[in-house]
């Protein structure tokens, strides 16, 4: 009997010679990671900006609403903002108007805080002319998702409280318009961005989120070559994002 598999084995191709295989050499395997490791160092800087500049905003953007919705809530105890009396100091306006309204894990004042803490302006000088900088009687308080919002303490000033949030504590920069950030509370709008309506002072302020005036040529204007103070009001302008152009 003929047997049915000889001609299936017969008509298969002879095995592949071994030593005939192609592959790569050690110098195409060399150069190939050296590529890999160029587009990666260009990419890398990149993408770690971006991670921090989405991280940043989401702290701050978080601190910001803590900070609103304690504002609303002392508001229904201690009337309407237009009443709330803005001349006393940053330790005596915390305990009047917001330290219920908190949860927080620690409080501090701030000729204690300044001791281990220098804040520094978006133009890399280090900040000394600024209530945020300057003055003892200003209070702190740590909040529950790391950041720390201070409370400033302003001479004979009757329409406004200016607000700081450090989004990451005693961690560097401590630079503004990058982990620290200055609001005020105005009325009727409650807290808003440094500088808007009342809520700055006379030299430094804005009525509207213009993109051109708040990176301009003032000395509070968000840019490289400026303090920042602004780049609060700038973040949100730009519906809470740290968009390309930013002077990061």
């Amino acid at each position: 009997m003929k047997n049915v598999y000889s001609r299936s084995f017969e008509s298969a191709p002879p095995p592949q010679n071994i030593s005939n295989t192609k592959a790569f050499t050690l110098a195409e395997v060399l150069i190939t990671l050296g590529i890999i490791g160029v587009v990666a160092a260009l990419t890398m800087p990149s993408l770690v900006t971006n991670y921090q500049k989405k991280a940043t905003v989401t702290q701050l953007k978080k601190a910001y609403s803590e900070i609103a919705q304690a504002i609303k809530l002392s508001q229904i105890q201690n009337g309407e903002i237009n009443n709330w009396d803005f001349s006393l100091s940053g330790t005596d306006f915390y305990y009047q108007y917001l330290q219920k309204y908190f949860i927080k894990n620690k409080e501090i004042q701030n000729k204690e805080f300044k001791k281990q803490y220098i804040v520094k302006n978006l133009n890399g000088t280090q900040c000394t002319s600024e209530v945020w900088c300057t003055q003892n009687d200003s209070f702190y308080t740590y909040l529950p998702n790391g950041s720390i919002m201070g409370i400033m303490t302003h001479s004979n000033e009757s329409k406004y409280k200016s607000i700081t949030i450090d989004i990451n504590g005693f961690k560097a920069p401590n630079q503004i318009g990058k982990d620290f950030f200055v609001f005020s509370i105005i009325y009727p709008d409650g807290l808003v961005p440094y500088g808007y309506k009342d809520g700055g002072t006379s030299g430094g302020k804005f009525d509207n989120l213009e993109k051109g005036q708040l990176t301009g040529t003032a000395e509070y204007a968000c840019n490289k070559q400026r303090q920042g103070i602004w780049c609060s009001a700038l973040i949100m302008l730009e519906n809470w994002e740290i968009t390309q152009d930013y002077p990061w």
